[in-house]
């Protein structure tokens, strides 16, 4: 329970420093990695079995796939290490005799702790060291695992970084990984705008209430009295820029304060809780090569609505 109040407390304050920044930007913004608390994960793991949701199913047929290439790929003694891991669902798909460590990253310190667990009783075997972080920067791994590190970016999170930010977390994965190490990443890639908004405005509201939450987390550590009911959520495919934009939008003039200021929320003002691009298979090597990854291989899905790309360290 102390471990569990500390990380909590550290969690907190970095939600509050970026709330802070991002209210005061013109257009507001919350970094979308803050939606996975205990109760938006639940929310997020919810949306993955939705129909209308393909993500989630077509990366897993692609990870069976790939499942079976992948005691061909790599020698014996690997670590596994998982950025944004969440239920660690997919990445069990994956698990073999040859994996010997595995490292989960999340944000959620309560969410990972409960998928560490329920990992470690499917794979007893294997060595689990969950690792509490915000994984979009550099962090050093624990020091007693292999040297053969293989890492995960699954679930088309690459596509989710504010002004540009997925080639610094690349770099930062590199710094992280190091020298002689892959990378697996899922990747979304630009298809039927339709197939896509279908996506991310669910028929069961399912993705309104995983936006929606972010106002409970508000309240809940920062101790104001923001209604859910006084926000709508929207989204929207913006083609022009190949990316899904998703906002909670204010029914009316309200304010909260953060850090001893006060920030105004405006009737109709949309506060943007998310982003979520789509590439192409260039426009996706290009970034990697800008951030010193050299694409080794890659997978599609049979209607190239998705794809995995394995990434080794230049």
């Amino acid at each position: 329970m102390q471990n569990y109040k500390k990380f909590d407390k550290i969690e907190n304050i970095s939600f509050i420093k970026e709330l802070e920044i991002g209210f005061s930007k013109k257009n507001k913004k919350i970094p979308s990695r803050f939606h996975y608390d205990l109760n938006g994960s639940k929310y997020f793991e919810e949306i993955t079995k939705l129909n209308e949701y393909y993500v989630t199913k077509t990366e897993k047929k692609i990870l069976k796939q790939l499942s079976k290439e992948m005691k061909n790929i790599f020698d014996n003694n690997l670590t596994f290490i998982e950025f944004g891991s969440g239920s660690a669902d997919k990445i069990s798909v994956l698990i073999n005799d040859k994996v010997k460590f595995y490292v989960p990253l999340d944000i959620s310190y309560d969410f990972l702790l409960k998928s560490s667990i329920k990992l470690a009783e499917r794979f007893p075997d294997l060595s689990i060291i969950p690792s509490y972080c915000d994984y979009v920067k550099k962090f050093i791994l624990p020091k007693k695992i292999s040297k053969n590190k293989i890492g995960f970016f699954l679930g088309s999170s690459i596509g989710n970084f504010y002004d540009k930010k997925e080639k610094k977390f690349l770099q930062n994965a590199r710094k992280t990984l190091g020298n002689n190490s892959f990378l697996f990443v899922g990747v979304d890639l630009i298809k039927n705008k339709r197939i896509i908004e279908k996506a991310y405005n669910d028929s069961k509201g399912i993705s309104a209430k995983f936006n929606l939450n972010l106002i409970n987390r508000i309240n809940k550590v920062l101790k104001t009295n923001l209604k859910q009911k006084d926000f709508k959520y929207s989204s929207h495919y913006n083609e022009k820029i190949n990316t899904v934009e998703c906002f909670l939008i204010s029914k009316k003039d309200q304010k909260l304060f953060i850090c001893n200021k006060e920030f105004v929320i405006k009737k109709n003002e949309k506060i943007q809780t998310e982003i979520s691009k789509k590439f192409t298979f260039n426009t996706f090597s290009s970034l990697t090569k800008s951030a010193g990854w050299k694409v080794k291989k890659y997978w599609f899905d049979k209607n190239k609505h998705y794809s995995i790309f394995l990434l080794q360290n230049q």
